[in-house]
C-alpha cells in the first residue's frame, strides 16, 4: 500500500539545539497556506523509514520545517525534488508499506 506524505496546514519550526535564547517566533506553528516553501530530501527513494522519522525538510520565512514519515516502510517516490517549491496540501512523496488496504 502506498501512503502519501502530505504537507500539513501548519508545522512547528525545527528548533536549534544550540540556541541559548529561543525567539518567540520559533515557538509557534508556521501556517503554510499561501506560503511557498523550498524542499530538501533527507532520505532517498528505496531507503527504509520508520513512522515519525524525518524524511525531508522545508524552508519558509527563514525557518526550517521537518516532515516525517506517516508510517513504516520504504520511501517509494519523491513527487517534488530538492530546491522545488511547495505549499500546504501538496503530496511530497509516498511510503510503500507491506500492509494491505
Amino acid at each position: 500500500m502506498r501512503v502519501p506524505i502530505v504537507v500539513p496546514d501548519q508545522a512547528m519550526p525545527k528548533k536549534d539545539p544550540d540556541a541559548v535564547n529561543l525567539c518567540p517566533c520559533m515557538t509557534k506553528p508556521v501556517k503554510l497556506h499561501y506560503k511557498i516553501c523550498t524542499m530538501t530530501w533527507r532520505k532517498e527513494v528505496g531507503e527504509p523509514v520508520t513512522a515519525g522519522e524525518v524524511v525531508c525538510e522545508g524552508e519558509v520565512e527563514k525557518k526550517a520545517l521537518e516532515f516525517t514519515a506517516p508510517c513504516d516502510g520504504l520511501l517509494a517516490e519523491q513527487c517534488i525534488g530538492d530546491d522545488d517549491e511547495f505549499t500546504a496540501g501538496i503530496t511530497l512523496g509516498y511510503i510503500e508499506t507491506e500492509e494491505e488496504a
